[in-house]
């Protein structure tokens, strides 16, 4: 390829990448020509070629500029829906209500925002006291935020982490390394970045399914705890993704009783609890830990702070594995995002943020369930969440929900097929999982009738 065709490619794909956005600035041609060691005659005839395509247009006293391109085509897939992953199920359609993130639309950024620009006149004294453990004064504004919701937390054991994956990831590693045994317990449906997770780490998997508003089976988890001596139980018992069912106390109470009797630590994602439903936030199961077993994962990245990044662990008897993990790993959190959510709890705008969130998730619940129910299939069910944004749906047994989601993502909307939040021998192909903080009850009422009318075909 000549020089001509070498530099218009250059642009070409800066262009389609996203470097060079609409509107912007194109070098001028002498700049071209000495940085490229170019003629001008190559240049011009270089950005001749880029006009011809329509990327970029000469503008009176303004040089060159990069034009608009037309928006890409709906996200769409190939093939019968088969080799569906969680990657295929972005916030790219109209209606990407199989999407794991809550909507940034229903978030009230401004407070945080100002808490941030607040925090950071703080930022230079307190990089003086930054250590893995997190920022001091955040960890004393969970621990008493815990205390305030009957949850006793030894200041100490509180470790703020790089989110609740790292969190969750520190956790396993330290329980599979202290146990030597590289097998974990999941009790499912689980979300499908878990299973990924325990796969990249090495760690055998070993499931219990619960169907949703059932107890929990003690009696099989005892034989599997037998069997199977695994180095934890990974759990989700508060608004359960996908499900978002809460187990009860006395399931809270039998889980932990029966994981001390067997030695077994349990690892506890408790990413959703502030997302409740009801008067209050039920109870992690970290609330009933006498002994230290229980490591407690958690953060705002579902709730008030979605990008910051910053999640927590209460690692009990872990706590030093933990650290020393934390060290090796990103070896501390970013320390603006811990001075600005700091910050915003000791201020107390925070209740007013997640009160507003919580009516406007359980409006949109309420919408679209009943949308949905008054026109699915019969012997549907529909999961009443307890908190959460998530709606577990039920078609008869038979219905196969992948091989549909490419004809839904063709009329613009997805959801997560069921068969992603288990790793069993049994099928889940007629389940799925909506995200319900996309819903837009004034705007989408016909997208739900067609995508009931589908699962209804």
């Amino acid at each position: 390829m000549n020089k001509t065709g070498q530099l218009s490619q250059r642009f070409r794909h800066a262009i389609e990448q996203g470097h060079l956005r609409a509107g912007d600035r194109m070098p001028s041609l002498r700049k071209v020509c000495q940085d490229h060691k170019i003629s001008i005659t190559t240049a011009q005839r270089a950005y001749a070629e880029l006009e011809r395509l329509g990327l970029i247009a000469s503008l009176p006293r303004s040089g060159f500029r990069v034009l608009a391109r037309a928006a890409p085509s709906p996200l769409t897939m190939d093939g019968d829906g088969s080799d569906v992953s969680i990657e295929h199920l972005t916030a790219a359609l109209p209606m990407p209500w199989g999407c794991p993130y809550i909507n940034p639309a229903l978030i009230n950024t401004t407070p945080l925002n100002r808490a941030l620009a607040r925090a950071l006149g703080d930022y230079r004294y307190a990089l003086a006291g930054q250590t893995s453990t997190g920022y001091e004064g955040l960890r004393r504004e969970l621990a008493l935020r815990y205390l305030a919701q009957g949850v006793e937390l030894d200041g100490e054991e509180l470790l703020v982490t790089c989110g609740a994956m790292e969190a969750l990831s520190l956790a396993i590693r330290a329980v599979a390394r202290l146990a030597g045994n590289a097998a974990m317990l999941v009790l499912t449906p689980a979300f499908p970045a878990l299973f990924d997770l325990l796969e990249q780490l090495g760690i055998a998997v070993h499931t219990l399914a619960t169907p949703p508003g059932q107890a929990l089976d003690l009696e099989r988890l005892d034989q599997l705890l037998v069997q199977h001596r695994p180095a934890a139980i990974l759990a989700m018992a508060n608004f359960q993704h996908p499900t978002g069912l809460t187990m009860s106390d006395a399931d809270k109470q039998a889980l932990l009783t029966l994981a001390d009797r067997h030695r077994v630590p349990i690892i506890e994602d408790d990413t959703y609890r502030e997302l409740y439903f009801g008067e209050n936030a039920p109870l992690p199961l970290k609330a009933y830990d006498r002994h230290g077993s229980v490591l407690h994962c958690a953060s705002f990245s579902k709730s008030l702070a979605p990008g910051y990044r910053v999640g927590w662990i209460a690692a009990g008897r872990y706590r030093d594995s933990i650290i020393g993990l934390k060290l090796c790993s990103s070896l501390s959190t970013p320390l603006p995002s811990q001075l600005a959510l700091a910050r915003l709890l000791a201020g107390g705008q925070h209740e007013d943020m997640l009160s507003l969130l919580r009516g406007r998730l359980q409006a949109n619940w309420h919408a679209l369930s009943q949308q949905l129910a008054a026109q699915l299939p019969s012997g549907s069910r529909l999961a009443t969440p307890q908190g959460g944004y998530f709606l577990w749906l039920e078609l008869p047994p038979g219905m196969d929900c992948r091989r549909l989601l490419p004809q839904a993502m063709q009329m613009g909307m997805h959801y997560a097929p069921g068969s992603l939040f288990f790793r069993d021998s049994e099928p889940r192909q007629h389940a799925l999982r909506l995200n319900f903080s996309y819903y837009d009850p004034l705007q989408q009422r016909e997208g739900a009738a067609s995508l009931a009318a589908l699962l209804s075909a």
